[in-house]
């Protein structure tokens, strides 16, 4: 790992360039110290993309970056099974980041409910 966050996790880190296409999902405030925006693009019953725009702790961005890394690819049934607890305790958080591991799974249950963002703005 390179310093706090390998490449292959930044890699899911931000919103997409061109927004068409993806199912956008936010969750938490800034009030809070969290926010999450969570887009996915979806290819059959497969997840193609997920990357999510993290405005909270270091933590929680490594935990958003690592789940963007193990679902893309993946079955949307991987992705609905996600729960703030299991990333939580995949990773081995602090008591603090267990509560923005929630707002995560939140985030990304709002983008796979959502509808397809169609043109250039969300």
């Amino acid at each position: 790992m390179q310093g706090w966050l390998d490449d292959q996790y930044q890699a899911h880190l931000g919103a997409p360039i061109v927004p068409a296409g993806y199912r956008h999902g936010r969750a938490g405030r800034l009030e809070d110290d969290c926010r999450v925006d969570c887009w996915v693009r979806l290819d059959n019953e497969c997840l193609k993309a997920v990357c999510f725009e993290v405005f909270g702790s270091l933590e929680a961005v490594r935990m958003a970056g690592w789940l963007g890394h193990q679902l893309t690819g993946a079955p949307i049934a991987r992705a609905e099974a996600v729960t703030g607890r299991w990333l939580a305790e995949s990773l081995a958080v602090s008591a603090v980041a267990k509560t923005q591991a929630l707002v995560i799974e939140d985030a990304l249950r709002s983008a796979l409910a959502a509808e397809e963002v169609k043109g250039g703005g969300c």
